[in-house]
């Protein structure tokens, strides 16, 4: 297989034994060159975004992911990290369709009022009130772990992430038998401006500076 190759590797593949995913979800890779991570210097690590993508099941509606997502100023986000952390590892997927999905909230955190094009917001206790926005995405792996770069990183450096070493920045594991992918990125960008390609509000947004 080149390097050009067109890989499409189905997520039981990717897991242990026993663990469950739903039919038809696939890890689409479209292998270019491969290129190393970009360090960016310091100064320019100004925001961060820690995202989660776990397969949920179809429910009638095609393939879909649910999507966590916690973006912000970085110092906002570090401290908040050990909570996202713990979040995703309590989260539960289900087919029923009245609860298809459950969690526990860290300590102090409520759920926020509704919001367009969300699931649910979760809100962290003062003083930062960071978000943890959580959705349904289509898409392929690599389309959501390039779209969170380029909110933080530009267009421009949309390449810096490219099938070839997608893993290089995106984690794989198993949590409660799920496969999830996690990104942590950091760049000079507030990735809760607007989504760079449609012009629109960022519906997985976060805490404002």
């Amino acid at each position: 297989m080149t390097a050009r190759s067109v890989r499409c590797v189905v997520f039981a593949m990717l897991l242990a034994p026993g663990c469950s995913q739903p039919e038809g979800i696939r890890v689409r890779d479209e292998s270019t060159k491969r290129t190393p991570i970009k360090e960016l210097p310091a100064e320019q690590k100004k925001f961060r975004t820690l995202a989660a993508l776990i397969p949920g099941d179809s429910l009638g509606e095609g393939p879909t992911w649910w999507v966590f997502k916690l973006s912000g100023p970085a110092d906002v986000v570090a401290k908040r990290e050990a909570e996202f952390n713990a979040f995703i590892d309590s989260v539960r997927v289900s087919s029923d369709r009245d609860q298809p999905i459950d969690w526990t909230l860290p300590s102090g955190w409520t759920k926020g009022d509704e919001r367009q094009m969300r699931f649910a917001t979760l809100v962290s206790p003062e003083p930062d009130k960071s978000e943890i926005a959580v959705s349904r995405a289509g898409g392929t792996v690599f389309q959501n772990v390039q779209r969170w770069y380029i909110q933080l990183c530009g267009k421009e450096n949309e390449n810096d992430v490219n099938a070839a070493n997608l893993y290089d920045h995106a984690r794989k594991r198993v949590v409660n038998d799920r496969l999830v992918i996690q990104v942590n990125f950091a760049g000079p960008k507030d990735p809760n401006a607007g989504t760079p390609m449609m012009g629109m509000p960022n519906p997985h947004g976060g805490p404002k500076p």
